[in-house]
């Protein structure tokens, strides 16, 4: 498993426990999908530069959302890397 994935999976426990369910693994399928809605949009517009919040509970959702933002973050720059190394990635001035 990619280091991205164990990073999400770890939010995604923190985030269904939040939310009042079990593990994640075990949700039903409209359920699993609330949690995944959830872990995205915190990752979407959590902030790095942001302090941590004092409540440990918050502090390691905060820790969380930070590690697996990182990691997508790497993820993308490794696909860039990929797609470039192919010469198939082109300069945002390019775009029409």
């Amino acid at each position: 498993m990619a280091d991205w994935e164990v990073k999400r999976q770890a939010l995604a426990a923190l985030v269904a426990r939040r939310m009042g369910f079990a593990d994640p693994i075990e949700l039903a399928p409209q359920d699993r999908a609330a949690v995944d809605r959830e872990v995205e949009a915190l990752a979407d517009r959590g902030n790095p530069a942001d302090t941590e919040p004092a409540d440990p509970e918050a502090a390691q959702l905060h820790r969380a959302v930070a590690a697996y933002r990182a990691a997508r973050q790497l993820r993308a720059d490794e696909d860039n890397v990929h797609l470039a190394e192919r010469g198939e990635v082109f300069a945002p001035e390019d775009d029409a």
